[in-house]
């Protein structure tokens, strides 16, 4: 029975409820929420922003609020609720939710709807929204319009506990729920007192999420050691290998504090096992004594990848970046090869694994300390000596103070501190930072949206990766990927948000000057409807150069704006940006052909230089 002294309304039953709902949200753990604005949202953006222990954040965008809540989430690892209203702003989640679900980070998303008797009836912004994501999202469930007595209280309580959980357990990723709410969407009423909440602060419903937990993490909830079982099989394979090799791959998890994370775990087998770790630093792990750093140079040699061949291969985390790692990988499929993934995901498109283990990384190799075989003579030293070449190569060809792509992500590899978050877009910049970064004792984090290997909602997650972020956080990005979430720098003076965006202005996509369609006749043609133009099919349609005033861009956003000519300036205006207050925008100005030469002219060196002259022997340590 209601606690009430006065009349209760429609509109009071549902806020009520939502009041229960996101409350049970907190009790749970959650902590951030995202907002669009709408009509038919009201209630749920209201019971949001009303809650004292939520960080709310305001956004005008549904697409910017869901990929600012990505990246929220992807820097905290804890789930984060996106509230929209009904119609196609909730379909401009999609894209947000189908990188979480590739990406395995935990959303929540609260999409308002017209109740049942406006649907299929004309009425407007009522379109089908059931599952509207698909297999996107891990579980959908459409609340349903009740009225607020105590059971539909203490069910709607469940109801915020297990979709929380469920975000999070096994594979974590996207929870739809879908309320359809009808008029009247406010109220002027006091709610009632609800009685229906647990005790102290405790959750309605405590459930057991089976999250793989690393080493050193406690389980004083009663929550189960998922992907802990004892690594039996990975130790029976490890026993008869000499000249192994790890591979690990994109993993943002954040460990609990204390807690060992993949990148320390793989470090730590590898430098005991004198294995070659071929770190992604996407991964975190390209750190420690075992580690190469310029294996996307190496493996572009078949000298090298002829006298480097592993009996073992063992992968953590996702399938890397580098293209001629993964190329390697797949021309390996003889060579056995373990993934090790705490949900058994299966990244494997070239067929080329031997061993899926659904084992916690940190545990399995935890486990397997002291029981790794005795490297064949001189496996890590060839690696390393080689590394050392491929280094010393790369670094001619980026003498002289020039400015270029490869130049400034080598500089960001040593410039940022350890407490800094690097947000790499895709396509070329995160290539770049895993041709180019070195090996460090502390790395700063790195994160990418390589889920679904998008540039859309760049800015967006870099900002939500903001707003958890202990130290600076940087944004590395194409003028492309830049223009693509330009209305995600409404972030920077909405939210009080800083971010140093670090722009690499080549004028178009410059990945695609790399690929096939860039020397194809039949693209670089004149444009048939404009044979007078000074571009050429290629360049219009898949270079797509944008032609923004990046400066004017800045400043409408209320962003400081600085251009830069060479090197050591670059190194000045970053040290100046990351002391600012605000937020601001390096703009590195640069040239496609050009950038495609140097690579190509960096590639080249490296391989001579890790290639022994005709009749000479391989480099060694």
């Amino acid at each position: 029975m209601r606690e009430t002294s006065g009349p209760v309304t429609s509109a009071t039953d549902t806020f009520l409820l939502l009041r229960a709902f996101v409350d049970e949200l907190v009790r749970s753990g959650m902590r951030a929420a995202c907002t669009a604005p709408g009509s038919r949202c009201a209630p749920l953006v209201l019971s949001l922003a009303r809650e004292p222990r939520l960080r709310c954040y305001t956004h005008v965008d549904e697409r910017c609020a869901g990929f600012f809540a990505l990246g929220l989430a992807k820097a905290s690892g804890l789930p984060v609720a996106v509230a929209c209203t009904s119609g196609t702003a909730a379909a401009e989640l999609l894209p947000a939710a189908i990188e979480a679900r590739e990406a395995r980070v935990p959303l929540l998303l609260l999409t308002a709807d017209r109740p049942p008797e406006l649907r299929e009836v004309g009425a407007g912004q009522a379109i089908d929204q059931l599952k509207l994501y698909g297999d996107a999202a891990k579980w959908f469930f459409e609340v349903g319009c009740h009225e607020a007595s105590p059971r539909r209280l203490r069910w709607m309580r469940a109801l915020a506990c297990r979709a929380y959980a469920t975000s999070l357990e096994g594979r974590p990723g996207v929870v739809h729920l879908n309320f359809p709410l009808r008029e009247p969407l406010v109220t002027s009423d006091p709610l009632p007192h609800d009685a229906t909440a647990r005790r102290e602060g405790a959750p309605f419903l405590a459930r057991a999420t089976t999250r793989a937990r690393s080493a050193g993490e406690s389980s004083g909830s009663g929550e189960a050691a998922y992907a802990g079982a004892d690594p039996g099989e990975l130790r029976e394979l490890l026993g008869g290998s000499q000249r192994g090799v790890v591979v690990a791959g994109r993993d943002e998890r954040r460990a609990s504090p204390g807690a060992r994370d993949m990148a320390h775990a793989a470090a730590a087998f590898a430098a005991e096992a004198s294995w070659p770790l071929l770190a992604d630093p996407l991964s975190g792990g390209r750190r420690g004594d075992a580690a190469i750093a310029h294996y996307d140079a190496l493996l572009r040699s078949e000298t090298f990848t002829a006298q480097a061949e592993p009996d073992l291969i063992v992968r953590l985390g996702d399938l890397p970046v580098s293209k001629p790692l993964r190329s390697w990988l797949a021309e390996r499929h003889q060579t056995p090869q373990v993934a090790i993934d705490p949900e058994g995901a299966f990244q494997d498109p070239a067929a080329s694994l031997s061993y899926s283990l659904a084992l916690d990384p940190v545990l399995a190799l935890a486990a397997l300390e002291g029981a790794a075989p005795a490297p064949a003579d001189g496996w890590l030293e060839t690696w390393r000596r080689a590394d050392e070449l491929a280094a010393e190569a790369i670094r001619g060809g980026l003498v002289g103070g020039e400015l270029s792509e490869p130049a400034v992500a080598a500089e960001l590899g040593v410039l940022l501190p350890d407490c800094a978050t690097l947000f790499v877009a895709s396509s070329m910049p995160v290539r770049d930072i895993e041709t180019f970064w070195p090996v460090r004792p502390d790395p700063p984090r790195v994160l990418c949206n390589r889920g679904a290997n998008g540039i859309d909602g760049t800015v967006s997650s870099a900002f939500g990766a903001a707003a958890d972020a202990d130290g600076p956080v940087v944004l590395l990005i194409g003028d492309v990927a830049l223009a693509h979430d330009i209305g995600g720098l409404l972030a920077a003076r909405r939210l009080r948000l800083k971010l140093t965006i670090v722009l690499l202005d080549n004028g178009g996509g410059g990945i695609f000057d790399f690929l096939l369609v860039a020397r194809a006749s039949m693209a670089r043609r004149p444009n048939p409807r404009d044979p007078g133009a000074d571009d050429d099919i290629y360049t219009r349609h898949v270079a797509t150069p944008t032609g923004l005033d990046f400066a004017a861009a800045a400043g409408l956003y209320g962003l400081g704006y600085e251009l830069v000519e060479d090197v050591r300036s670059f190194r000045e205006a970053l040290e100046r940006a990351l002391a600012l207050e605000g937020s601001s925008l390096i703009a590195v100005p640069g040239n496609r052909e050009r950038n495609v030469a140097l690579h190509e002219r960096i590639w080249r060196a490296a391989c001579a230089a890790i290639t022994p002259p005709a009749g000479g022997a391989a480099p060694q340590a």
